[in-house]
């Protein structure tokens, strides 16, 4: 990993200062390296070799942070990771040609790591893509089915951790029933991710998220911790009364949301069913045999349900 943040910074050192400026403060603000962590870990389960993975490990960030640009954007968020964003900074136009720049550089990354990386992060891209679509079509509409939400998660996040532990998979030459327990895995942490993610959207303060609290619904999201509140009975008809379906939240009522989801347990119950899903990825890995990267992963799926931002 210091190999990789070598060379990301590398990377973008190597920009035009239009695109570079942007992009290097957000790096610059942290991040997990999650995705290109699972491409390195995967590959390293078989003939690993540093030089072809690190292409494609730059690739999936460089896409990861791609899509954050975009997503401002699309939700007009002024801050990320306790900063300001490119579109709150340099403006929507700027925040898309950013991201657009970034997009093309990670498929170019990925040339470099052999055409089925290529293919991969394409299809990724464009299941991410339909993701954001959809969400925008439910924008406003607070009671979706379960079934629904975790559709929606698969596309907008669990996809690109699948799609990393799989071009790992390819680039160590592991065989395809390995690939597949790969895949899965990279489906359950995403997907735990996500809903641990959720959860800090109405647990944490905004200086640990590095954004408002209660931001997914302020953008007229619903997620597990209010559908889970919406059927306690306690709170759930005093809920009802504050959602007006099809209709944006003030900030007001999203506080009011944000407390009464917070006091009727819902968060805490959200995050025990991401910690089950994460011991489904973990009981995904037993079918493979020991290995250090393995082990790593297996804490992977621990930190994905622990970790504060």
């Amino acid at each position: 990993m210091p190999r990789f943040e070598a060379a990301l910074l590398e990377s973008l050192a190597a920009e035009p200062p239009s695109a570079a400026g942007p992009m290097a403060e957000l790096v610059g603000a942290g991040g997990k390296r999650l995705r290109p962590g699972l491409v390195l870990l995967c590959a390293s389960l078989g003939d690993y070799h540093l030089e072809q993975a690190l292409p494609a490990a730059l690739a999936v960030e460089l896409l990861h942070a791609a899509t954050l640009v975009h997503d401002d954007v699309i939700d007009r968020s002024a801050t990320r990771r306790g900063r300001p964003t490119v579109y709150a900074t340099r403006g929507e136009a700027a925040g898309i040609l950013v991201g657009d720049f970034h997009f093309a550089k990670a498929y170019r990354e990925a040339s470099r790591a052999g055409a089925g990386v290529v293919d991969e992060l394409a299809h990724a891209v464009m299941v991410i893509c339909d993701g954001e679509l959809k969400q925008q079509a439910d924008r406003y509409r607070y009671r979706p089915s379960e079934a629904e939400y975790l559709a929606r998660i698969q596309r907008k996040t669990a996809q690109l951790l699948e799609a990393a532990c799989a071009v790992g998979a390819m680039l160590g030459g592991l065989e395809r029933p390995v690939e597949g327990v790969l895949r899965a895995y990279g489906h359950h942490l995403g997907l735990a991710f996500q809903i641990a993610d959720d959860v800090l959207d109405y647990t944490a303060e905004e200086r640990e998220v590095g954004k408002p609290v209660g931001h997914d619904l302020l953008e007229g999201s619903a997620t597990l911790p209010l559908m889970l509140a919406l059927a306690d009975p306690t709170v759930g008809p005093g809920l009802e009364q504050l959602l007006p379906e099809g209709r944006p939240l003030t900030a007001e009522q999203v506080a009011r949301v944000v407390d009464l989801v917070r006091g009727c347990g819902a968060a805490e119950s959200a995050l025990a069913r991401a910690r089950d899903i994460a011991g489904h990825a973990r009981r995904r890995l037993d079918e493979l045999p020991s290995h250090p990267a393995v082990e790593a992963m297996a804490v992977l799926a621990d930190y994905v349900i622990s970790r504060n931002i």
